[in-house]
């Protein structure tokens, strides 16, 4: 019973606690107070552009994704999963920084897919409330989170590309064969 109590306690002092992010016609609400404007990029896709409540950008997230066969999973019985691993960069309005990488919350169907990736910004007061960068705790946020995805990404790559097999067509000697310096 005890348990059961502390438990209660701990659930409702998290829902007290936890943000509602929601988009309502293009305009991201933070508890219910316009913060930032997202909008899908229509050249792009899976990727999004924030705005500031202006319509000026300030940043871009671009969908990326790469496969590991780790991931590749049974769902259900006779069916696997594809290995796919999906992520977002987060990066500059003119696309030549990438801050930081983030997992996408929900499923693509979802209204709001970036809602990890607008928390993180949100909580990491990545955005002052006029809508402007605030840099200096955009890149402490950039190094607390990282680009795990792009490391393992590069990880299986190089380890593809180290399983190289040369094939080397020489006449046949017999003896003993000693190459140095090769």
């Amino acid at each position: 019973m005890k348990k059961a109590i502390a438990f209660l306690f701990l659930f409702v002092s998290f829902l007290g606690y936890s943000q509602k992010i929601k988009l309502k016609d293009g305009v991201i609400l933070v508890d219910k107070v316009e913060y930032i404007k997202l909008r899908e990029d229509k050249v792009s896709r899976r990727c999004y552009i924030i705005s500031n409540l202006k319509g000026e950008d300030i940043l871009y997230i671009k969908g990326m994704d790469y496969y590991d066969p780790a991931e590749v999973k049974p769902t259900t019985p006779g069916y696997y999963s594809d290995g796919k691993v999906f992520y977002f960069e987060v990066l500059s309005a003119d696309l030549n920084t990438i801050y930081f990488e983030n997992r996408p919350s929900g499923s693509p169907f979802n209204s709001l897919y970036t809602e990890n990736t607008i928390s993180n910004l949100f909580n990491g007061e990545a955005i002052n409330s006029d809508g402007t960068l605030n840099l200096e705790k955009l890149e402490i946020l950039s190094k607390k989170i990282g680009f795990e995805f792009s490391k393992k990404r590069d990880a299986i790559n190089n380890q593809r590309s180290n399983n190289t097999i040369i094939i080397k067509e020489e006449p046949r000697r017999s003896g003993v064969n000693i190459n140095i310096g090769r």
